[in-house]
């Protein structure tokens, strides 16, 4: 029964993502993408003056598991320091998807927002 209501969360997440788009003027602005499966994000991020993730927003095209973790991760990240981001793993990833552990073929497609944000963080 748990299981369903998560399922339900990813297909709403999936169907009806938040922060979809392009922040304009983006501190972060970061293409990322999964060969496995062909995942493709790209992911734009304001950061304040402390260097926190103020606004983040993504678009791209991929599996329910890999634009739902997309759609979730960009309200969760706000706040957050680039250190905070970076020590970021996949059991973080896993609790924000409510629990669930993933099969190795789904790993990458959730780690997708996390990993474009990190790799962004660092060169900006």
């Amino acid at each position: 029964m748990t299981s369903d209501l998560y399922r339900e969360q990813l297909l709403d997440h999936y169907h009806n993502p938040n922060n979809y788009g392009v922040l304009e003027g983006a501190d972060v602005d970061v293409e990322w993408d999964n060969p496995t499966c062909g995942d493709k994000i790209h992911l734009t991020a304001k950061l304040d003056a402390e260097g926190r993730v103020a606004e983040v927003m993504f678009e791209g095209h991929g599996c329910v598991v890999s634009m739902a973790s997309s759609s979730m991760f960009t309200e969760r990240v706000i706040g957050k320091t680039p250190e905070e981001v970076a020590a970021m793993s996949l059991d973080d990833i896993q609790e924000m998807l409510g629990g669930i552990r993933l099969s190795m073929g789904r790993v990458r497609c959730a780690l997708l927002p996390l990993n474009a944000l990190k790799r962004g963080m660092d060169a900006s």
